[in-house]
Order: structure tokens, then C-alpha cells, then sequence
């Protein structure tokens, strides 16, 4: 028996070893190749492609075409399972992956229709963008298939790779638009809800235009003034309890950028920086790339978009970019006129028209498919607001002049006014552009193609069937707001309103931040002097000072020092001593942020409920980021009757209560007060898409967890939990070798790659980067196949 049992543990050890060497040699299969040749036929001369330590990339050919191809084979080998999943988030075609957890995702992104929308902007492309970008998915296609086996995910999933497309390439492009501007199309509906259930003083009140913290590069001719609380009479259809706001804080999808002229650096250039702010997994959202031509005629450095063909934001070496999300209003819901005997007919300025039906499949794995109809009016796609009403979507990313590869000129521009000349059509979701040049040149302007709208109210949904209201083609480039070499040679953006007046008229508000963190931009710029160098403006990228929390601090230490709970004793010191910066260490700063965040949610969730009642998505957060300023302004002023009636009127008794929803596990002894540190609350837990779904894989592909410094709004250095600076850049145009980067999670999407990961301890300690890839040290060689 004995003897029988030890053959059996040796049976067991030889099945378990050869299962894991043939797991461990078949992910290793899928790795990048590093060095030696590869043949192909879609290359016309040889191409280098060489790697330093940390996996950074430089691509060199003797045309443009072969640098695409080159582009989309060493994207593929790196990442090609997060560009699958990057285009089927936009297509909606997940569940065929996942199964049914996704067939929700799939079924709302299905709507926008973006595979037959790619197929018609791709029509609108010029000759020679169109063989750019067949290049570069031919060269996607060959970087899969020259993997020694599918990309590990795909073993996990018991799935098969799916071939590049053309219109993938325009996916991951849309995918990156609904990042960035889901938000600006659901202001608008939050915000029709709330004054469609609230009084209109009320909703006035809470959905404010203009704030304190306004700082647009800009001046307002009208200085801000604080708003009127109204009476108290608006609040009589509220059933007088307290109830909070039940969704969590988003962090924006945005930025921060700014600019520095000639006139304030050392050595004449100007200077860009900027830090996008992104969700962060593993690998990283961006791939960092330099393309260079022999003939020296292109050398050009930044991050890239995997999935398409250019450098989005970086060096030419006479001009550098970078943007911050423009939030703008780039859409617009239309309020439509049913036909009263035939309810699938709308009314247009040319009489009835029927709905137009598609009918989408949706593959969902382990499942039979499911079909979506989805009916579409001459300005877009019926939008379901849950109501009897009936809106209809324009947005213009739905548009096919408004996505294309118009990027591709900024390889080639000499000067900031060159580069605001291709503006208008660049083809990318409506950006903030900061721009530089080596003459020490800097410039803001709109990316993007913005709607030329017709004389009207546009804030809301609003009835466009008697023409009167509507597009009326896009703004030119002359027309598009523009900044250029101001007095102060400085520029900055923040995700928050930039323009004033006739140009502000022009583009509309899509949602924009609350100007905290560009007023602390504006202001740590205005603080610097000359002679600068790129470690000045990227101590700003890593500015964790509390300015917006300072006025609470000091309203938080009054109503602790005026309680008589003597539980509330421990925390004067800590909030009194609090540091002003959001740091890992400080107790104080978790206390304050906590606080504000309960007061936020207990007053406006009652202020709102009403909106909840009547429509049950409604969400305040979604309708504005610019609460602070009503909310300040009842903090500030206590008036009677603006309370629960549990409160009586006593507004200590409602900022008490708050402070024990803030701070319940430090009240009930469960965290003792010196470990309520604020480290502990903004850890990073950036991971692989699939490592929460996959035993153990978290081992193998997930950054380690550790607390940050910062926080995820309201001041520059952003970061949290899964969502931060995705880069951070500083670059004279002439001076890259001086620049600086830095990104998280690395350049790899395979967790055995050497330079896995690499960087992102850089990233996490804010420790200065180059901008350029290192010294070599793997290379390879795309050739030519004989003809």
C-alpha cells in the first residue's frame, strides 16, 4: 500500500509538473519578440524596431507607410488583448468574450451603432490616410501572427484572437470618446430631470453657471458674485427627511496641462506639461513610441494610442502637444413630436418621418444571441430617459467628419500657428490643445470639430422639428476659440471652463470641473519666475497642496470646538494639525475630505430627493460638478428652513451628524484615530482586466497596491484607486533629450515580458523620468520579402 501510495504521488508530481510547464511554456509563446528578423511582404525597405530596458520603443524606416506597419506590428505584440477589448467595448460586442455579465455594457454602447459609423468615416479619409492606416492594420495582423502562440488571455478564456480591421482602429478611437464625453451627454439629462421635479428657484440654485473657483485663461468681464439663497418656500414639496446621495464619486475623465513661454525658461523654448487623467489598469492605457525616418525628416516622441497608427500627444522636435478633456457642449437631446395616430413617426420641419429601425445582433458567449432594435431620427439615435417622453441623441461623434486621422499633420508642423491651422480638423474627441514651440511660442485652442448651432437655448432638450433650431455645420478654424502668446506667458486647462463671453457662447458648456485644480495650476504658475526648467513645472504634476479643502478645515475645527460630545475631543488636534496636503500620513486630511464628502451627500441628497422620486436615475453628480459653490453658500449662511426636520433648524446638530456618518469606524473604535490615515483610504489597486475573474493571475500581472499621496479631484496631483495620471510629460520642442515622462503599470501587456511593469515605481514616487527611450538594448528588424 505504501509503495502504491508513493506511485501515486509520484504520478500526481509528474502530471502537476508537465501541467506547469505546459501552461508556463505556452504564456511564454505569446511574448514579444526582442531581436533578430522577421520577413514580410507589406514592408517595402528594412525597419528597426529597438527596446531599452523598460521596453520604450523606437521605430525607424525610410517611409512613412513601413513606421505604420512597424506601428501596428509592435502594438500587437505588446498589447493586442487590450486593443481587442478596447474596440469591443465601443462596438459592444464584449459578451461574445464574457458571456452575459457584459450583454448589458454591450446593449448601451450597441446604440451609437460605432462599427457602421467607422465604416462611414473611413469614406470621408483622404487617399493617403486610408493607406496609412491599411498599413498599419496589416502590420497589427502580422504582429499577432508572428507570436509564438495567441496571447495568453485568450488560453484563458478558450477563445480566439479576431482578426484587425480598418474600423477597429476608428474604435478604439470611439471607445476613447465615450471616456471622455459620456459625461457631457448626461449633464444634460440630470439636469432635465432636476428641473423637471424641483422648483425652478431650487434647481436655479443648484445648477449654477459660474463659481469662485472660475479660472479661465479668459478673463470674465463680470466679476463672479456669490449666488442668493432662495426661500426657503421652494423646498415644500420635500418630505422633510434625510436622505443621501446614492452614487459614488466619479472621478472626471480629464487633465491637466499648461505652458510656458520662451520668455521664462532657460533655454528660449517654450515648455508644455501635461498629465491626462485616465483610468489606469495593467497594462497601461498608453504606449510609449518614437518614430523616426532616416532622412531625418520625422523624429517624433510621446505616447500613442495602441489600436491606431499615431502619436496623440508629444514632440516633433519644432512643436509639442498635449491636451486636457475640452468639455464642451458637443451634443445636444431633442425633444421629439410623435405622430398622435402612429407612434413610429416623428414630426420633422418636412412633415412625418418614419423611425428608421436597425436591427443589431449581439453574440454573447454560452448564450443564444440577442437581438436590439435600435430606431434612429435624422439627428441620431432615440435616447431612453425612462419617461413618456421620447428624446432623440445628436452628438458629434456620431458625425463622419468628426473622427478621422487629420492627427498626422502635427508630425509635420513647424510653429504653434501651424498647428492651430489643423484644429478644426484633427479628427479626435473635442480636446483642450496646449501647444508650444522651439521660438518659444505657446497657444491654446480647441481640437476637434465643434457644432455651429443655430440661434436658441441649447442648455436643454429642446423640440428642433420646425427648424428653427439645429447644426448648421461645424465651426471653422477662424471661428474656433483661440489663445495665443498671452501677456502673462503662461497658459493652463484643467477640465474646467477656458473661455468667456462670445467665445464661451460659442462652445458651450458640456459639464465642465469645478476650477479648483486650474486655479491652483494658474496660480503655482503665476508663482514661478524665469529661467526655468522642466523639474518647475513638473513639481506642479505632483502638487497635493488642499486649497479646496482649507475653508472646510477651518469650518470643521468650529463645529468640533462648539460640540459637547466629548467623543468628538480627539479629533481637534488632528484636524487642527492636518498638514494642508492631501498625504499619505495626515489623519487630518482623511477627517476634513470625509466630512465635506458627508456634508455634500446629506444636504443635497435631501435638497434632491424629489428628482429621485419622479425619475429614479436621477443623480445631482451627473448634472453638475460645480455643487460646491450652493453647497458653500448654506455651509456658510445656516438659513432657516434648508434642513431635514430631524434637525430642527440646528445646524450643529446637521454638521454633528455628519461627522459621525464621516468618521463611524473611527467612532466606534473599530480604526484607532492615528491609523485613519489618508494613505489607507487612496491606495492604487491597479490590475489586469482580468485578474479579479482569474484565480491567482493577480500574482503574476497586478501592480502592487500602495498608498498615494494626492487625491482623484480638486487639486493637480490626481490619483486613485484605479484612475490617475496616465503620463505625465514635460518637453521643450528642441529639447527633448531634457523632457521628462513618466507611466504607469509600463510598456508590457504580458506579465513575463523582462521590462513588465517597468516604470511604474518611477510613476508611483513622482521620481523624474527621460522623456526619450534609452540606450538600446534589444532590436529587431522588420525586412522586406524577395521578390
Amino acid at each position: 500500500m505504501l509503495r502504491k501510495f508513493k506511485w501515486l504521488l509520484g504520478l500526481i508530481f509528474i502530471v502537476v509538473a508537465v501541467a506547469s510547464f505546459t501552461i508556463y511554456f505556452t504564456f511564454r509563446a505569446s511574448l514579444p519578440m526582442l531581436e533578430g528578423n522577421i520577413t514580410s511582404a507589406s514592408v517595402a525597405q528594412n525597419i528597426l524596431l529597438e527596446r531599452d530596458k523598460n521596453g520604450n520603443a523606437t521605430l525607424t524606416a525610410e517611409n512613412r507607410l513601413d513606421l505604420a506597419y512597424a506601428t501596428g506590428f509592435i502594438h500587437a505584440q505588446e498589447r493586442f488583448f487590450q486593443i481587442d477589448l478596447t474596440r469591443r467595448m465601443a462596438s459592444g460586442e464584449l459578451s461574445e468574450l464574457f458571456g452575459p455579465i457584459a450583454l448589458e455594457m454591450d446593449k448601451s454602447n450597441r446604440l451609437h451603432r460605432f462599427r457602421a459609423r467607422a465604416s462611414e468615416a473611413i469614406a470621408f479619409m483622404s487617399d493617403d490616410n486610408k493607406a496609412l492606416l491599411k498599413k498599419y492594420v496589416a502590420g497589427i495582423n502580422d504582429g499577432l501572427n508572428n507570436l509564438g502562440s495567441k496571447p495568453f488571455e485568450y488560453w484563458l478564456l478558450q477563445q480566439e484572437p479576431r482578426p484587425w480591421t480598418e474600423e477597429d482602429s476608428f474604435l478604439v478611437i470611439y471607445a476613447m470618446s465615450l471616456t471622455l464625453q459620456s459625461g457631457t451627454i448626461d449633464a444634460e439629462k440630470h439636469k432635465y430631470f432636476l428641473e423637471q421635479s424641483l422648483d425652478q428657484r431650487l434647481a436655479n440654485f443648484l445648477l449654477p453657471s459660474r463659481t469662485e473657483w472660475d479660472a479661465p485663461i479668459q478673463a470674465d468681464a463680470v466679476p463672479w458674485k456669490p449666488q442668493e439663497i432662495p426661500s426657503s418656500d421652494v423646498l415644500q414639496s420635500h418630505k422633510g427627511k434625510l436622505t443621501f446621495l446614492q452614487t459614488e464619486d466619479s472621478p472626471i475623465p480629464g487633465s491637466n496641462n499648461w505652458a510656458v513661454s520662451g520668455a521664462l525658461t532657460k533655454t528660449g523654448a517654450a515648455m508644455l506639461s501635461n498629465d491626462m487623467h485616465l483610468g489606469i489598469s495593467a497594462p497601461a492605457t498608453w504606449f510609449r513610441l518614437r518614430l523616426k525616418l532616416i532622412d531625418n525628416s520625422l523624429d517624433i516622441s510621446g505616447v500613442s494610442l495602441p489600436g491606431t497608427p499615431l502619436i496623440v500627444a508629444g514632440s516633433n522636435g519644432s512643436v509639442a502637444w498635449g491636451y486636457t478633456n475640452a468639455f464642451v457642449d458637443t451634443s445636444d437631446y431633442i425633444e421629439l413630436k410623435l405622430n398622435p395616430v402612429f407612434d413610429q413617426q416623428y414630426m420633422t420641419q418636412n412633415g412625418y418621418k418614419d423611425f428608421v429601425i436597425h436591427s443589431e445582433e449581439i453574440k454573447v458567449k454560452g448564450s443564444e444571441p440577442v437581438t436590439l432594435d435600435i430606431r434612429e431620427t435624422i439627428w441620431g439615435p432615440v435616447y431612453d430617459f425612462g419617461t413618456a417622453e421620447k428624446f432623440a441623441l445628436k452628438w458629434v461623434v456620431h458625425q463622419p467628419q468628426a473622427i478621422n486621422m487629420g492627427l498626422i499633420r502635427m508630425e509635420q508642423v513647424k510653429t504653434v500657428k501651424g498647428a492651430m491651422e489643423t484644429a478644426a480638423s484633427n479628427g479626435v474627441p473635442a480636446q483642450n490643445a496646449m501647444l508650444t514651440d522651439r521660438d518659444g511660442n505657446i497657444g491654446w485652442v480647441h481640437f476637434g470639430v465643434l457644432p455651429n448651432r443655430k440661434s436658441g437655448n441649447y442648455e436643454r432638450p429642446g423640440d428642433w422639428s420646425n427648424g428653427s433650431l439645429g447644426w448648421d455645420g461645424w465651426l471653422s478654424s477662424d471661428d474656433q476659440p483661440k489663445v495665443y502668446n498671452p501677456i502673462q506667458n503662461r497658459l493652463w486647462s484643467a477640465n474646467s471652463r477656458v473661455v468667456s463671453g462670445v467665445d464661451f457662447a460659442k462652445v458651450g458648456d458640456g459639464g465642465a470641473d469645478i476650477g479648483a485644480r486650474q486655479q491652483q495650476i494658474r496660480d503655482g504658475l503665476m508663482q514661478l519666475g524665469e529661467d526655468l526648467v522642466e523639474k518647475d513645472l513638473y513639481a506642479i504634476q505632483l502638487d497635493n497642496r488642499a486649497i479646496f479643502w482649507e475653508r472646510w478645515q477651518q469650518q470643521l475645527l468650529s463645529v468640533l470646538k462648539n460640540s459637547s460630545d466629548e467623543k468628538f475631543t480627539p479629533f481637534v488636534k488632528e484636524v487642527d494639525g492636518w498638514g494642508g496636503r492631501a498625504a499619505v500620513s495626515s489623519v487630518g486630511f482623511r477627517l476634513v475630505k470625509n466630512y465635506r464628502k458627508a456634508v455634500n451627500e446629506g444636504l443635497m441628497g435631501y435638497l434632491t430627493a424629489p428628482c429621485v422620486e419622479k425619475f429614479a436615475s436621477c443623480d445631482y453628480k451627473k448634472a453638475t460638478h460645480l455643487m460646491e459653490s450652493p453647497l458653500w453658500r448654506l455651509v456658510d449662511q445656516k438659513p432657516d428652513g434648508w434642513l431635514p426636520a430631524e434637525f430642527n433648524d440646528d445646524w450643529q446638530a446637521f454638521f454633528e451628524g455628519m461627522i459621525r456618518v464621516a468618521w463611524g469606524p473611527v467612532l466606534s473604535g473599530d480604526i484607532a484615530l492615528k491609523d485613519y490615515i489618508w494613505g489607507e483610504q487612496n491606495r492604487s489597486f491597479i490590475q489586469h482586466p482580468l485578474s479579479r475573474s482569474v484565480p491567482f493571475l493577480s500574482l503574476l500581472t497586478d501592480m502592487p497596491d500602495v498608498m498615494q499621496d494626492g487625491v482623484h479631484e480638486k487639486m493637480p496631483h490626481i490619483s486613485g484607486h484605479r484612475f490617475g495620471q496616465s503620463e505625465r510629460i514635460v518637453v521643450s520642442p528642441g529639447h527633448e533629450e531634457d523632457g521628462l515622462m513618466n507611466m504607469p503599470a509600463g510598456q508590457s501587456g504580458h506579465p513575463l515580458s523582462p521590462y513588465y511593469g517597468a516604470g511604474h515605481n518611477d510613476w508611483l514616487e513622482g521620481k523624474m523620468t527621460p522623456f526619450l527611450p534609452g540606450k538600446t538594448k534589444w532590436s529587431f528588424h522588420l525586412v522586406p520579402a524577395l521578390k
